[in-house]
């Protein structure tokens, strides 16, 4: 939806409750101006904070859509979420385990899909990976691994291995600022994670005993043209000058 015809639904939605301009700038906190601007359609002038009260004085909710050359921006998403799958596969896999990805499962209506699902046979262990390159919803996050920790036996069978005789959760987080504040800032939520970093990367070398659930930040590489390397500038070296019969026999 245009910015226009969002500013004249808000129009119609306030006309409908019999309210003046002034009544909802003043129930949003806003001047009246701001909401005069909203309903016109001027949202280039707002900031997202203004829209967002403004709007829920008249029961709309602001879902953003962003765009990016085209269907782009969810192949991007995809590609990242891929390369941190495809990293740490091959890791495990050099460190002994057998490594399945994208196992789904159904087990009387809880279903879902575990990213990454590894066995090392030496131990018994059954490993569960959960990528993550943007933390958005914590709670979805954190549920949902849960659930597949539970029911980790389920998942084994859906790989064709046999029940684990111990269970491994790993989140593994794309490496980000935003990433990191977040995890920070909701750090009683996130306390269940024991292993972090390093020590996670311990244990998965070698799981040789019951581990708490862990944590991991993975860095991603570059994209393509931000780190082109940089030419040392071009050393021009000038002609030596000219000098003339008498001038060389002074210099004798």
């Amino acid at each position: 939806m245009r910015d226009l015809e969002l500013g004249r639904l808000v129009r119609a939605l306030r006309r409908r409750r019999g309210w003046r301009q002034l009544d909802c700038a003043s129930r949003a906190g806003v001047h009246r101006s701001t909401w005069s601007r909203l309903e016109r359609g001027h949202f280039d002038q707002l900031s997202l904070g203004a829209i967002r009260s403004c709007l829920a004085v008249v029961e709309v909710r602001l879902d953003l859509l962003p765009r990016w050359r085209g269907a782009d921006l969810d192949r991007l998403l995809d590609e990242n979420h891929a390369t941190l799958a495809n990293t740490l596969h091959r890791r495990l896999e050099s460190w002994g385990w057998t490594v399945r990805a994208e196992v789904s499962f159904n087990h009387y209506g809880d279903r879902g899909r575990v990213d990454l699902v590894g066995r090392h046979a030496a131990t018994g262990t059954l490993l569960i990976v959960e990528i993550k390159t943007e933390i958005t919803d914590v709670q979805q996050v954190l549920g949902s691994l849960d659930i597949k920790q539970r029911l980790a036996g389920v998942v084994a069978h859906e790989a064709g291995w046999a029940p684990p005789t111990r269970v491994g959760v790993l989140l593994l987080v794309a490496e980000s600022t935003t990433n990191r504040r977040r995890v920070e800032r909701l750090a009683p939520l996130f306390g269940r994670f024991g292993l972090r970093g390093r020590s996670a990367f311990g244990w998965l070398r070698q799981p040789v005993q019951d581990a708490e659930p862990m944590l991991a930040f993975a860095k991603l590489p570059p994209a393509h043209g931000r780190h082109r390397r940089r030419l040392a500038p071009s050393r021009v070296r000038l002609p030596a000058p000219e000098v003339s019969a008498s001038a060389a026999a002074n210099l004798r």
